[in-house]
């Protein structure tokens, strides 16, 4: 059946991201005055942690740099709240503005400047205040005009400033304030392209939430191979999110089944993302699922076998079934696992079903970075349900006669491609076994019993 697949071009990596001062929730809190700080804060630092960009985001996770409680400080700068909106006027180019905020627990902060008009022009920057007294710029934001501003940074308890650098100025109002986000997952920071959560080239499974309207999750996925991988979006039935790929532009990508891509270059980066739906409350409390794998097209090297020495029934003594396969105690199971290209695939799963009576067994393995399973499957104990059997042995130049107490059972592998070509809602497999032939016969030998033996 031919997929229908969507073929991403070929993209470079540009602004996906661009925050809007409007989406942001601040509390109104007056005029401030412009504070000039007796130094210039940004030609003080030891090191730059990010450097201007005109279109993007910039942030640095410095987390190895946190602090249990913040340090005690003297602020360079006046004190002001976060979560609140500010209104400055009068700055005069050339002079930098400065206020200090605090931040006492582990969390995601957005700087912002806005409202510009007239003939204003500001940078922002946001500045960590370390506790040896030196000085780290985390991001700037150098947009051209009045544009707004914006910084995001992963902060630590500890003290920063909002730092404007005034480039030009007619005294007229703007805007700025921070807004604080605390209910973080595991993958955040990863609201830029420069900090978006870099996938493995295997099969990914991501659980996590928007911790504000405004939080942006980006992941990147680099299909070494140029290999069809899948991506699978789960709200959870909830509207809070928005999943996108970018393809010269944001496209939309269909939630709750899983969505192919083909046509991909070797070494080719898939960017993604999820954003909060602004159309609905946030609630940081919800979670989404995302999984990001590669299709597994094929298998190579498979063998189900029982241990070397199994002394044989053969087909003149059992024909009806024939035991394929037979073993004592344990049967050993390799394969691998490869994707479209024929590569070998890290992390995909394959399942050995074994269903002897009443037993049915599924043994589920994930792959190797060599896309490989090696296992030994242990069979447990063995009941004898179908009539002895007697067969013969040539072994050394004796005709031997046996007979065998056997467990008539089965085996079939299981491999999930991460794809539902024909939409029924079911991930298509492939393996050993299917619709005209379900199983492969394993004879599990309980006892075998030497009755005669004669040199031939």
């Amino acid at each position: 059946m031919q997929l229908s697949k969507i073929a991403l071009s070929v993209i470079t990596l540009a602004a996906f991201t661009q925050a809007n001062a409007s989406e942001f929730d601040l509390n109104p809190a007056g005029n401030v005055q412009a504070y000039s700080p007796a130094k210039n804060m940004l030609n003080q630092q030891p090191q730059v942690a990010a450097a201007h960009l005109s279109s993007e985001l910039s942030a640095l996770d410095f987390s190895a740099q946190a602090q249990a409680t913040p340090t005690a400080i003297t602020p360079l700068c006046p004190t002001l709240a976060t979560g609140n909106q500010y209104t400055l006027n009068g700055a005069t180019a050339g002079s930098p503005v400065c206020y200090h905020f605090e931040i006492t627990e582990r969390s995601k902060t957005t700087a912002l400047l806005f409202g510009q008009t007239g003939a204003t022009n500001l940078d922002l920057s946001v500045i960590k205040h370390n506790p040896d007294d030196s000085l780290t710029v985390l991001g700037t934001s150098a947009n051209t005009g009045t544009a707004d501003e914006a910084v995001v940074a992963l902060t630590e308890p500890g003290h920063y400033y909002w730092y404007m650098d005034v480039k030009e100025s007619d005294g007229s109002p703007f805007n700025f304030g921070a807004v604080v986000s605390t209910q973080l997952d595991s993958y955040e920071f990863n609201d830029t392209v420069a900090t978006a959560t870099a996938l493995s080239n295997g099969q990914n499974s991501i659980t996590a939430n928007m911790d504000s309207l405004t939080d942006i999750d980006l992941y990147q996925f680099t299909a070494v191979n140029g290999q069809d991988i899948v991506l699978n979006f789960n709200n959870n039935g909830a509207a809070d999110f928005i999943f996108e790929v970018f393809n010269n532009g944001w496209v939309p990508i269909s939630q709750s089944k899983p969505v192919p891509i083909s046509g991909l270059q070797p070494n080719q980066v898939v960017t993604m993302r999820v954003r909060a739906n602004t159309a609905v409350a946030n609630n940081p409390n919800t979670h989404y699922n995302l999984s990001v794998a590669s299709v597994v097209a094929s298998f190579s090297n498979n063998s189900v076998s029982g241990e070397s020495n199994v002394n044989r029934i053969p087909l003149s003594a059992q024909s009806n079934p024939y035991l394929t396969t037979q073993a004592y105690r344990n049967l050993t199971w390799g394969i691998t696992l490869l994707d479209s290209t024929g590569a070998p695939i890290q992390n995909a799963t394959a399942t050995l079903r074994v269903v002897k009576g009443s037993d049915d067994k599924r043994h589920t393995f994930a792959t190797d970075a060599n896309g490989r399973i090696s296992k030994t499957i242990s069979l447990g104990t063995c009941r004898a349900n179908i009539n002895p059997t007697e067969h013969t042995e040539y072994s050394f130049g004796y005709r031997n006669r046996w007979r065998s107490q056997i467990e008539l059972g089965a085996w079939q592998i299981v491999i999930p491609t991460n794809i539902d070509a024909n939409n029924d809602g079911i991930i298509d497999t492939i393996g050993v076994g299917g619709p005209n032939v379900p199983f492969v016969y394993l004879g599990h030998i309980c006892d075998q019993d030497l009755l005669s033996s004669e040199r031939s």
